[in-house]
């Protein structure tokens, strides 16, 4: 009997020893009293701290405190402990000779019968090189320009970007557990595109493959930006869901590209067709206006005649426009003073506009630079847009033209007026060939002036909203930027 309890009690101490074993190799072991003095540390622990057992022992945790973690975290940890449940969570420790290492920690409390801790065994796991990662990945996500969030198998946002966050004006420290549905309540402002994305997550999980949409975002009264979101579910090898990948691109500018190209392309056709029809209807358009020229000279009473020649003058100018863009025309580039050149107009167009209850003014930034520009064309151009600004005005209104000196961008005159406005859709269309809003409009004068922009090497931009107001915006390259870059530098198209 004695001899089988001899074998029993050798066989357990061998088991316990073989656990140590494997403790010490695998874990980062100390045992503290109920006042957190160090008992006892394994190998382990001297290793990854690089302290001596002698220096260990009797000091408290505070001599591998790296100082990361504020006095609130350690003070839940304590409350946790000292009720004798088990604490968990991510420690960044500092070594001997000041690295930094993290440890997965686990405190167990030992109690007595009473249930009051009179020991703490705290185990460790050295997680040093997945936090590295970790942090690696979270500063590349952090700075990427487009959005990126990531999301449990339920949805709830795990985290997100600063680009996320700060485009849907998201709490940082309130919107992780929630889904882009709840979100979408607690940030109205952000509700619109939060409620559709929610539709494409839900449909990514229902057909388990990546869905791509684009959505309309306002981020500013003025600014709607196009976005590209691509929800990426990920599931388990048993097929259950596992979390989701959404990222979000700014397409505005790819796409404003891309319009531009096509109105270029819709010009260079409209030209084109211009050139043939223009010379078919001006020469039978002569021949009937010097017809009536001399039936007038013969019946002058006759009030017909010259309504007659009013509209068939109407129908010339028409012609002109048309001419004007199948042209190719040689003009004389200089360099241009833009706030002199808007000084001589306004007060030209002034009177038209005081006749009609508006207000026309302008503002101007000293030492503007130079353009290089055809100055007649620009003079063209801000005729066309300062007369669209007044006719949009039905009533009482103000005309406000303001010119800054973007820098590395150009030269910058905004137009901006308190007509009817149009809706985004008009907006967008307006330069298209024979597309206006006016009952006896062409559509060809905004067309042309987007043409004389573009082959000066600038650009031309219309926001509007309904019933609150248009703003044109033309940029235009600075004499030395053009003399480099503008394909027209050299005087002609």
């Amino acid at each position: 009997m004695l001899r089988e309890t001899l074998v029993q009690l050798e066989q357990t101490v061998k088991e316990l020893a073989d656990i140590d074993l494997a403790l010490d190799e695998a874990s980062i072991v100390a045992v503290t009293d109920q006042r957190g003095i160090i008992t006892f540390v394994n190998d382990k622990f001297c290793e990854m701290s690089q302290y001596d057992r002698h220096e260990l022992l009797g000091q408290n945790h505070r001599i591998i405190n790296s100082g990361h973690h504020s006095k609130a975290f350690f003070r839940e940890m304590w409350q946790t402990i000292a009720r004798g449940k088990i604490w968990r969570g991510e420690i960044r420790n500092r070594t001997k000779d000041g690295a930094y290492y993290w440890v997965d920690t686990t405190i167990v409390p030992c109690v007595t019968d009473e249930g009051k801790p009179y020991k703490y065994v705290s185990l460790r796991i050295d997680i040093t090189k997945r936090k590295e990662i970790e942090e690696t990945l979270n500063t590349l996500i952090t700075t990427l320009p487009d959005l990126v969030i990531f999301q449990d198998a339920q949805g709830k946002w795990l985290s997100a970007n600063h680009a996320a966050l700060a485009l849907g004006m998201i709490d940082e420290h309130t919107y992780r557990g929630t889904t882009s549905r709840d979100l979408a309540i607690a940030a109205p402002q952000a509700r619109e595109w939060l409620q559709a994305l929610s539709l494409v997550e839900e449909q990514a999980w229902i057909d388990g493959v990546t869905k791509e949409q684009e959505l309309e975002i306002r981020t500013t009264a003025d600014d709607l930006r196009i976005f590209s979101f691509r929800c990426v579910p990920v599931f388990h090898d048993q097929g259950e869901r596992s979390g989701m990948m959404v990222l979000g691109e700014d397409m505005t500018e790819r796409r404003r590209t891309e319009a531009f190209l096509r109105r270029a392309d819709q010009i260079t056709a409209a030209g084109q067709l211009a050139s043939g029809v223009a010379h078919e209807v001006r020469n039978p358009l002569s021949a009937l206006k010097w017809s009536l020229l001399l039936l007038q000279s013969k019946y002058e009473q006759e009030g017909l005649i010259p309504m007659m020649l009013q509209e068939i003058e109407r129908i010339d100018t028409t012609v002109e426009q048309l001419l004007t863009l199948s042209r190719d025309r040689v003009h004389s580039f200089t360099r241009v003073n833009l706030p002199n050149v808007l000084e001589q107009l306004i007060p030209i167009l002034r009177a038209q506009a005081t006749d009609r209850g508006i207000t026309l003014s302008l503002s101007t930034e000293d030492d503007t630079p130079l353009i290089w520009a055809d100055e007649n064309q620009i003079k063209q151009v801000l005729v066309n847009l300062l007369k669209n600004a007044m006719e949009s005005i039905p009533a009482e209104g103000r005309v406000d033209v303001h010119v800054v000196d973007r820098q590395h961008r150009g030269v910058t005159v905004e137009i901006t007026d308190t007509g009817v406005g149009m809706p985004a859709e008009i907006a967008l269309r307006a330069g298209e060939p024979f597309f206006t809003t006016k009952p006896e409009g062409t559509g060809l004068g905004l067309m042309t002036c987007h043409q004389i922009v573009r082959q000066h090497g600038g650009s031309l931009e219309i926001t509007s909203r309904e019933g609150q107001g248009t703003t044109i915006t033309v940029t235009l390259p600075t004499a030395t930027d053009a003399t480099e870059t503008c394909p027209s530098a050299t005087g002609a198209f």
